[in-house]
Protein backbone atom coordinates (compact mmCIF):
# COMPACT_ATOMS: atom_id res chain seq x y z
CA UNK A 1 0.00 0.00 0.00
CA UNK A 2 1.52 3.46 -1.09
CA UNK A 3 1.81 5.98 1.86
CA UNK A 4 -0.91 8.10 1.31
CA UNK A 5 -3.31 5.45 1.26
CA UNK A 6 -1.45 3.28 4.56
CA UNK A 7 -1.89 6.95 6.63
CA UNK A 8 -5.54 7.54 5.46
CA UNK A 9 -6.54 3.95 6.63
CA UNK A 10 -4.54 4.33 9.76
CA UNK A 11 -7.03 7.68 10.22
CA UNK A 12 -4.70 10.27 10.35
CA UNK A 13 -3.46 12.82 7.55
CA UNK A 14 -1.21 12.57 5.01
CA UNK A 15 1.42 14.28 5.24
CA UNK A 16 4.13 16.07 2.49
CA UNK A 17 6.17 18.62 0.69
CA UNK A 18 7.01 19.93 -2.16
CA UNK A 19 10.21 19.45 -4.03
CA UNK A 20 11.62 21.66 -6.89
CA UNK A 21 14.96 21.61 -7.90
CA UNK A 22 16.82 19.33 -9.77
CA UNK A 23 18.84 18.17 -6.94
CA UNK A 24 19.16 14.38 -6.49
CA UNK A 25 21.53 14.70 -3.17
CA UNK A 26 18.67 17.18 -1.90
CA UNK A 27 16.42 15.25 -2.69
CA UNK A 28 18.19 11.92 -1.62
CA UNK A 29 18.65 14.55 2.19
CA UNK A 30 15.00 15.48 1.93
CA UNK A 31 13.88 12.12 1.64
CA UNK A 32 14.89 11.14 4.74
CA UNK A 33 13.15 14.22 6.64
CA UNK A 34 10.35 11.78 7.49
CA UNK A 35 7.41 13.00 5.03
CA UNK A 36 4.70 10.36 3.95
CA UNK A 37 5.41 11.61 0.16
CA UNK A 38 7.27 14.56 -1.58
CA UNK A 39 5.77 16.50 -4.46
CA UNK A 40 7.52 17.00 -7.15
CA UNK A 41 6.53 19.92 -9.10
CA UNK A 42 6.96 19.72 -12.65
CA UNK A 43 4.25 22.35 -13.18
CA UNK A 44 6.25 25.20 -12.15
CA UNK A 45 10.06 25.29 -11.77
CA UNK A 46 13.05 23.42 -13.47
CA UNK A 47 11.76 20.03 -13.55
CA UNK A 48 11.95 17.90 -16.17
CA UNK A 49 11.57 13.91 -17.38
CA UNK A 50 15.03 13.48 -17.47
CA UNK A 51 15.79 15.36 -14.00
CA UNK A 52 12.97 13.91 -12.29
CA UNK A 53 14.22 10.29 -12.41
CA UNK A 54 16.71 10.19 -10.33
CA UNK A 55 15.25 12.44 -7.61
CA UNK A 56 12.55 10.25 -7.47
CA UNK A 57 15.05 7.36 -7.28
CA UNK A 58 17.05 9.60 -4.12
CA UNK A 59 13.61 10.09 -2.61
CA UNK A 60 12.97 6.54 -2.46
CA UNK A 61 16.66 5.84 -0.40
CA UNK A 62 15.05 7.94 2.72
CA UNK A 63 11.62 5.75 2.39
CA UNK A 64 9.77 8.91 1.10
CA UNK A 65 7.06 7.82 -1.89
CA UNK A 66 6.83 10.97 -4.71
CA UNK A 67 3.88 12.67 -6.11
CA UNK A 68 4.13 14.18 -9.65
CA UNK A 69 2.43 17.46 -9.91
CA UNK A 70 2.02 17.35 -13.75
CA UNK A 71 2.32 20.34 -15.78
CA UNK A 72 -1.07 19.68 -17.70
CA UNK A 73 -3.71 17.35 -18.01
CA UNK A 74 -2.21 15.60 -20.18
CA UNK A 75 -2.35 11.89 -20.21
CA UNK A 76 1.12 11.49 -21.88
CA UNK A 77 2.38 13.15 -19.08
CA UNK A 78 0.51 11.55 -16.30
CA UNK A 79 1.31 8.23 -17.61
CA UNK A 80 5.16 8.83 -17.83
CA UNK A 81 5.51 9.90 -14.46
CA UNK A 82 4.02 6.97 -12.85
CA UNK A 83 6.15 5.03 -15.17
CA UNK A 84 9.22 6.50 -13.50
CA UNK A 85 7.82 5.68 -10.29
CA UNK A 86 5.47 8.24 -9.00
CA UNK A 87 2.67 6.79 -6.74
CA UNK A 88 0.67 9.59 -7.39
CA UNK A 89 -0.44 12.65 -9.75
CA UNK A 90 -1.80 16.28 -8.74
CA UNK A 91 -3.00 17.35 -12.15
CA UNK A 92 -3.67 21.11 -12.44
CA UNK A 93 -6.57 22.88 -13.51
CA UNK A 94 -9.47 20.60 -13.71
CA UNK A 95 -12.51 22.83 -14.39
CA UNK A 96 -15.43 19.84 -14.51
CA UNK A 97 -16.52 15.95 -15.22
CA UNK A 98 -14.61 15.50 -18.64
CA UNK A 99 -11.18 17.14 -17.38
CA UNK A 100 -11.36 15.01 -14.20
CA UNK A 101 -12.33 11.78 -16.77
CA UNK A 102 -9.37 12.11 -18.71
CA UNK A 103 -7.00 12.85 -15.77
CA UNK A 104 -8.29 9.56 -14.06
CA UNK A 105 -8.37 7.26 -17.15
CA UNK A 106 -4.56 8.12 -17.34
CA UNK A 107 -3.56 7.05 -14.34
CA UNK A 108 -5.23 3.48 -14.91
CA UNK A 109 -4.50 0.31 -17.13
CA UNK A 110 -7.51 -0.98 -18.72
CA UNK A 111 -10.50 -1.46 -18.54
CA UNK A 112 -10.43 1.17 -15.78
CA UNK A 113 -8.55 3.17 -17.61
CA UNK A 114 -6.32 4.00 -20.63
CA UNK A 115 -2.66 3.85 -19.35
CA UNK A 116 -0.59 2.25 -21.60
CA UNK A 117 1.70 -0.32 -20.39
CA UNK A 118 5.06 0.15 -20.27
CA UNK A 119 6.76 1.05 -16.35
CA UNK A 120 10.13 2.47 -16.74
CA UNK A 121 10.56 1.59 -12.99
CA UNK A 122 7.90 -1.20 -12.43
CA UNK A 123 6.71 -1.59 -8.79
CA UNK A 124 3.95 -3.78 -9.34
CA UNK A 125 3.41 -7.30 -10.39
CA UNK A 126 0.33 -7.06 -11.52
CA UNK A 127 -1.86 -4.13 -13.69
CA UNK A 128 -4.84 -4.47 -11.00
CA UNK A 129 -2.34 -3.50 -7.91
CA UNK A 130 -1.30 -0.76 -9.83
CA UNK A 131 -4.72 0.70 -10.16
CA UNK A 132 -5.92 -0.14 -6.90
CA UNK A 133 -2.67 1.96 -5.29
CA UNK A 134 -2.47 4.52 -7.53
CA UNK A 135 -3.53 7.97 -6.20
CA UNK A 136 -4.88 10.43 -8.78
CA UNK A 137 -5.86 13.86 -6.75
CA UNK A 138 -7.09 16.66 -9.34
CA UNK A 139 -6.78 20.37 -8.56
CA UNK A 140 -9.93 22.38 -7.94
CA UNK A 141 -8.44 25.83 -8.99
CA UNK A 142 -11.28 27.81 -11.30
CA UNK A 143 -14.78 29.25 -10.43
CA UNK A 144 -15.86 26.78 -12.95
CA UNK A 145 -13.99 24.03 -11.26
CA UNK A 146 -15.74 25.00 -7.91
CA UNK A 147 -19.56 25.17 -9.62
CA UNK A 148 -18.64 21.33 -10.98
CA UNK A 149 -17.32 19.84 -7.69
CA UNK A 150 -19.78 17.48 -6.79
CA UNK A 151 -19.41 15.91 -10.64
CA UNK A 152 -15.56 16.05 -10.01
CA UNK A 153 -15.71 13.87 -6.80
CA UNK A 154 -17.83 11.70 -8.30
CA UNK A 155 -15.53 11.01 -11.26
CA UNK A 156 -14.49 7.44 -10.92
CA UNK A 157 -10.78 7.01 -10.40
CA UNK A 158 -10.68 10.43 -9.16
CA UNK A 159 -9.05 9.80 -5.27
CA UNK A 160 -8.84 13.47 -3.78
CA UNK A 161 -9.58 16.96 -4.72
CA UNK A 162 -6.71 19.42 -4.24
CA UNK A 163 -7.28 22.92 -3.70
CA UNK A 164 -5.11 25.56 -5.12
CA UNK A 165 -5.94 28.25 -3.28
CA UNK A 166 -3.70 30.96 -5.23
CA UNK A 167 -5.31 30.55 -8.52
CA UNK A 168 -8.81 29.69 -7.16
CA UNK A 169 -8.27 33.38 -5.19
CA UNK A 170 -7.79 34.73 -8.65
CA UNK A 171 -10.47 32.85 -10.24
CA UNK A 172 -12.98 34.10 -7.74
CA UNK A 173 -11.68 37.70 -8.05
CA UNK A 174 -9.99 37.66 -4.58
CA UNK A 175 -6.24 38.38 -5.53
CA UNK A 176 -3.20 36.11 -4.96
CA UNK A 177 -3.28 34.59 -1.46
CA UNK A 178 -1.12 31.66 -0.33
CA UNK A 179 -2.71 31.84 2.94
CA UNK A 180 -6.34 30.83 1.53
CA UNK A 181 -8.10 32.96 4.17
CA UNK A 182 -9.88 35.78 2.20
CA UNK A 183 -13.77 34.71 2.74
CA UNK A 184 -14.00 33.92 -0.46
CA UNK A 185 -11.39 30.96 -0.50
CA UNK A 186 -12.20 29.74 2.87
CA UNK A 187 -15.80 29.03 1.24
CA UNK A 188 -14.65 27.14 -1.65
CA UNK A 189 -12.58 25.44 0.45
CA UNK A 190 -15.30 23.89 3.25
CA UNK A 191 -17.42 23.04 -0.08
CA UNK A 192 -14.85 21.40 -1.95
CA UNK A 193 -13.95 19.31 1.55
CA UNK A 194 -17.76 18.98 1.47
CA UNK A 195 -17.82 17.42 -1.77
CA UNK A 196 -14.97 15.21 -1.24
CA UNK A 197 -16.39 13.69 1.69
CA UNK A 198 -19.85 12.96 0.38
CA UNK A 199 -17.75 11.02 -2.71
CA UNK A 200 -15.59 9.13 -0.10
CA UNK A 201 -12.53 11.01 -1.15
CA UNK A 202 -9.76 12.97 0.42
CA UNK A 203 -9.29 16.88 0.51
CA UNK A 204 -6.18 17.93 0.36
CA UNK A 205 -3.91 21.50 -0.40
CA UNK A 206 -1.07 23.35 0.66
CA UNK A 207 0.06 24.65 4.12
CA UNK A 208 2.95 27.48 4.76
CA UNK A 209 2.54 28.09 8.45
CA UNK A 210 1.66 26.12 11.62
CA UNK A 211 -1.71 27.89 12.34
CA UNK A 212 -2.72 27.57 8.59
CA UNK A 213 -2.11 23.72 8.79
CA UNK A 214 -4.06 23.43 12.11
CA UNK A 215 -7.18 25.77 10.77
CA UNK A 216 -7.06 23.24 7.48
CA UNK A 217 -6.86 20.01 9.44
CA UNK A 218 -9.04 21.05 11.64
CA UNK A 219 -11.65 21.65 8.57
CA UNK A 220 -10.79 18.37 7.21
CA UNK A 221 -8.06 18.66 5.32
CA UNK A 222 -6.55 14.89 4.95
CA UNK A 223 -4.05 15.63 2.35
CA UNK A 224 -1.35 18.51 3.29
CA UNK A 225 1.74 19.82 1.97
CA UNK A 226 3.58 21.32 4.33
CA UNK A 227 6.18 24.10 3.09
CA UNK A 228 8.87 23.47 0.17
CA UNK A 229 12.14 22.91 0.03
CA UNK A 230 13.49 26.31 -1.09
CA UNK A 231 11.31 27.93 1.95
CA UNK A 232 13.24 25.06 4.41
CA UNK A 233 16.36 25.72 3.13
CA UNK A 234 15.17 29.48 3.58
CA UNK A 235 14.28 29.33 6.64
CA UNK A 236 16.88 27.04 8.41
CA UNK A 237 19.59 29.72 6.74
CA UNK A 238 17.60 32.81 8.06
CA UNK A 239 17.55 30.69 11.33
CA UNK A 240 21.15 30.52 11.93
CA UNK A 241 22.12 33.60 10.46
CA UNK A 242 19.86 35.75 13.30
CA UNK A 243 21.86 33.54 15.98
CA UNK A 244 24.75 34.24 14.97
CA UNK A 245 24.13 38.13 14.03
CA UNK A 246 22.90 37.64 17.60
CA UNK A 247 26.10 36.55 19.07
CA UNK A 248 28.13 38.43 17.08
CA UNK A 249 26.72 41.89 18.42
CA UNK A 250 26.71 40.30 22.18
CA UNK A 251 30.56 39.26 21.51
CA UNK A 252 31.50 42.61 19.60
CA UNK A 253 29.93 44.65 22.46
CA UNK A 254 32.20 42.82 25.00
CA UNK A 255 34.88 43.55 23.42
CA UNK A 256 34.28 47.02 23.13
CA UNK A 257 33.35 47.55 26.58
CA UNK A 258 36.60 45.89 27.56
CA UNK A 259 38.52 48.34 24.69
Amino acid sequence: MNPIRRALADGRPALGSWYSQPSAIGAELYGKAGFDWVVLDAQHGPLGLDSMIPIVQALALGGTGVVVRVAWNDQAMIMRALDIGAIGVIVPMVSNEEDARRAAAATRYPPRGVRSFGPVRAAYGATDAANDDVVCLVMIETQEGLDQVEAIAATPGVDGLFIGPVDLGLSLGAGADLSGGHPLVRKATDTIIAAADRHGIVAGTLSFARQQAEDLLGRGIRFLTVGSDTMHVMAGARSDLAMIAELSDRFGRATAEEA
